[in-house]
């Protein structure tokens, strides 16, 4: 009788023991980890901050302090847009409780739960990869010597030469998709249309487009393509289709395309081959694929309390994927940000992420389209290209405005 109280008595207090060990664990808190700061890293790390209390850690590290928006290089190459407002600074976030540290991710053990930085190591009970495309310049030679608007430098010496030209030909040429933004080529092409009448040297200019798709956006159905194609057509801009770019010549001035052509140009801009990160192959969280699978329903990868969000991942809709843009990183970061708070707080599971998105496309400086829609809809995206208007390009810039900000 005296054994089994006794018994009783070491049990009850193990039992004791085990609650205190997981009060004190619950006490120094969860440490969420988002590797990088574009849309969907900030997205994902504010909105979890947001939802958890000071006993939890969100942290967000990327390799610059401040990043820039590639969606005002567009007017930025044409001199209308500031090159100093096209960026916003990562320390700021500290004012939302998020700590930031600015630092390369050179390695991310999914084993032992940690991440190796350049100034030193992190681990973590929820990671989020948020490091989108890295940009393959030597998969097309000679592209890293000529132009392009997709990269914050890259896009400022474009402008440096675009002041400079009178007369010309200017060539805008992808590589093959996927890559970000499906609207860029089309909308920095009407912008350098815009421009040049601006200046009044559009008669001395020709516009070209080369883009390896059998039609410009694709993604965006039949109806939008056909529009987006007339919209060239109408401001005398030459579109090439199934004619990714191959090669540029040393001197930049000659660019070969996939089907066997080529062109003698002014100024060549490319769009170059996008590809994961290193760092992220290497991790084995893509399972070998050329972009992160996920969970299309919680962007969670097959290693559970890890998610990869953006342009890293790949969410199938139909015969397309969700498009690589700043605006579905976003949602994504949000929903992924309330998923993982809602695990940490013992809360209700949050509704799955819906696939829903709209990207601008401007035709001139003073009007601009959307484009998107549904992209989960089981079928296919449903989608819509409105009308170019003022209004739309005020929209734009309060985007914008808003992304400088910390809004979105």
């Amino acid at each position: 009788m005296i054994r089994q109280s006794l018994e009783k008595s070491v049990s009850f207090s193990k039992c004791l023991l085990i609650e205190k060990y997981q009060e004190q664990i619950y006490m120094a808190g969860s440490k969420v980890l988002v590797l990088g700061g574009g849309f969907g890293g900030v997205q994902a790390a504010i909105t979890a901050r947001a939802a958890l209390d000071s006993t939890h850690e969100v942290t967000i590290v990327d390799q610059h302090r401040v990043t820039h928006l590639c969606g005002m290089n567009p007017l930025l190459i044409v001199g209308e847009q500031d090159a100093n407002k096209t960026g916003r600074s990562l320390g700021r976030l500290s004012n939302r409780g998020v700590k930031f540290m600015e630092a390369h991710v050179n390695s991310i053990n999914t084993q032992d739960q940690k991440v190796i930085t350049s100034v030193e190591t992190l681990d973590y009970d929820y990671l989020v990869i948020a490091l989108g495309a890295n940009y393959d310049w030597n998969a097309v030679p000679g592209s890293k010597d000529a132009y392009s608007f997709y990269d914050f430098d890259y896009a400022r010496r474009l402008r440096r030469r675009l002041s400079r030209l009178k007369r010309g030909k200017i060539v805008l040429a992808a590589a093959k998709p996927p890559y970000k933004c499906p609207p860029a080529p089309f909308e920095t092409a009407m912008m350098l249309n815009w421009w040049a009448r601006k200046k009044g040297i559009r008669k001395n200019i020709e516009i070209s487009v080369y883009i390896p798709e059998p039609g410009p956006l694709g993604v965006a159905g039949k109806e939008a393509s056909k529009r987006v194609r007339n919209a060239l057509g109408q401001r005398g801009i030459e579109l090439v289709t199934e004619a990714g770019v191959v090669e540029v010549s040393p001197n930049g001035r000659e660019a070969s395309f996939a089907d066997g052509s080529s062109t003698f140009a002014d100024v060549i801009s490319t769009i170059p081959v996008h590809k994961i990160p290193d760092v992220v192959a290497d991790s084995g969280i893509s399972k070998g694929k050329p972009w992160v699978p996920v969970n299309s329903k919680t962007l969670e990868t097959s290693i559970t309390n890890i998610f990869a969000i953006g342009d890293v991942n790949v969410i199938p809709s139909g015969e397309f994927a969700i498009p690589k843009a700043g605006v579905f990183a976003s949602g994504q970061g949000k929903k992924v940000g309330e998923i993982i708070a809602s695990q940490i707080n013992q809360s209700d599971t949050p509704d799955p992420y819906d696939g829903v998105g709209l990207c601008y496309l401007s035709y001139s400086g003073g009007r601009s389209a959307t484009v998107g829609g549904k992209f989960l809809t089981g079928s296919g995206p449903e989608t819509t290209l409105s009308d170019p208007t003022a209004s739309g390009k005020k929209h734009k810039d309060r985007f914008e405005r808003d992304w400088r900000n910390f809004k979105i």
